[in-house]
């Protein structure tokens, strides 16, 4: 980019800010979720010619860039597959050395777990009392095999607390007006038990159906237990905001946003 960028409006209950003190990485963050967390974006700050973020393969320098700005010992992240392996930071594991899976749980303070997205929905989840946090990757696949239930379920486990007092914040994404898919996809729902008809928008003439996956892992964490107004969301479509990477939008070369949750000891 070589102007200003434009960054779109934060919807209610949320504000774009600066992750830390160190170098300048703006992100979108909750005003209520209780973890240091942010939802970055294409672009590091509002400077008038900004550096670029989230540039494909390059993850090693990205992560480096939020564990300065986040201030923490070491942000974690993982070799995203589409599935619902839910996997545990432990001290042995090194930063640079990421698992395969698509949920990343942490109660090491000082610790960030990582999730990179170019549409697929990130989902963050803290426990307020004992300060660990996770984050899922929920792709429609992922969507499908309930990742953001198995990671809520995982948590919540791990801090020894029940589902009920975990709070969450669905990232930006894909909306329902952008996401487009076959009626395979709307019948593998179906085929692996989903209500699909609380979340697929019908097309009204010849244009195929559109799903809502944002809202669709919503409703997954509410049958994990989460109460309903533990769950935010940032209700921003990645395909529509430019400053936003979207696979939709840009094709197969495209970078990736991240979204970063550190755990905190309490």
């Amino acid at each position: 980019m070589t102007s200003s960028p434009s960054f779109p409006d934060p919807p209610d209950g949320f504000r774009w800010e600066r992750l830390g003190p160190g170098e300048p990485l703006e992100a979108l963050v909750s005003l209520e979720f209780p973890a240091c967390h942010g939802f970055t974006c294409r672009v590091r700050n509002r400077q008038a010619n900004p550096s670029r973020f989230g540039i494909r393969d390059q993850a090693e320098t990205d992560l480096d860039l939020l564990e300065r700005t986040t201030g923490v010992r070491a942000v974690y992240s993982l070799r995203q597959v589409h599935g619902n392996d839910v996997r545990l930071v432990n001290e042995s594991q090194r930063p640079g050395d990421p698992p395969t899976g698509d949920a990343l749980v942490t109660r090491i303070s000082g610790t960030a777990v990582a999730i990179k997205a170019a549409d697929c929905v990130p989902v963050l989840l803290a426990d307020p009392v004992s300060g660990a946090v996770a984050g899922a990757h929920a792709g429609w696949r992922g969507t499908l095999v309930r990742v953001v239930e198995a990671a809520a379920r995982r948590l919540a486990a791990e801090a020894g607390a029940p589902t009920s007092r975990l709070k969450a914040v669905i990232g930006p994404a894909i909306r329902a007006c952008c996401f487009e898919v076959g009626p395979e996809v709307v019948s593998a729902f179906s085929e692996h038990g989903h209500d699909v008809d609380r979340f697929q928008v019908r097309p009204s003439g010849p244009e195929r159906p559109h799903l809502d996956l944002p809202l669709a892992n919503r409703l997954q964490l509410l049958e994990a237990g989460l109460e309903p107004d533990a769950i935010e969301d940032a209700s921003l479509c990645t395909r529509c905001e430019p400053m936003f990477h979207s696979y939709r939008r840009e094709g197969p070369g495209v970078g990736r946003n991240w979204s970063v949750v550190a755990a905190s000891g309490r």
